[in-house]
């Protein structure tokens, strides 16, 4: 296990489609990342399902201080790696946030959601019944930093 990061993005500082996941979830964000790897200056290696790439991918992103929120979290970076690896030809899962209201909604094999993949990758009980606002605070009750 090391260090990581868990990375939330905060809805108003995105699109509509943004908007309307903060919304249906009933939290600030609209989509999270894995940080797999710091590469420094706000850079960041990262894994997660996205609805603008079009699924699971692997990506850098440069993560602005007033569009993210970093949460230090405990990871198997080699289970992550592993686990991506086996999925990243996974779509993105429109659906899923409701799933998260509604358990046992619609659960689709080769499709994911963004904090659906995060849970799984951190190897959380029911990865598909998280959901962006359950992820959050799960992070914040076991922040690598308690």
């Amino acid at each position: 296990m090391q260090l990581t990061y868990l990375a939330f993005y905060i809805a108003d500082q995105g699109k509509i489609l943004d908007r309307i996941i903060s919304m249906i979830d009933g939290s600030p964000y609209s989509h999270c990342e894995l940080i797999i790897n710091d590469l420094g200056d706000r850079c960041y290696d990262c894994i997660s399902s996205s609805h603008r790439d079009g699924g699971l991918r692997r990506k850098t992103i440069h993560m602005k201080s007033n569009h993210w929120v970093l949460i230090p979290v405990m990871c198997d970076i080699d289970y992550a790696l592993r686990w991506f690896n086996k999925r990243q030809t996974f779509k993105y899962d429109y659906l899923a946030l409701i799933r998260t209201i509604i358990p046992g909604f619609y659960n689709p094999e080769y499709r994911l959601f963004c904090s659906e993949a995060c849970a799984d990758m951190l190897e959380l009980v029911d990865p598909a019944s998280y959901g962006l606002r359950k992820l959050h605070r799960w992070a914040l009750n076991n922040s690598a930093t308690h």
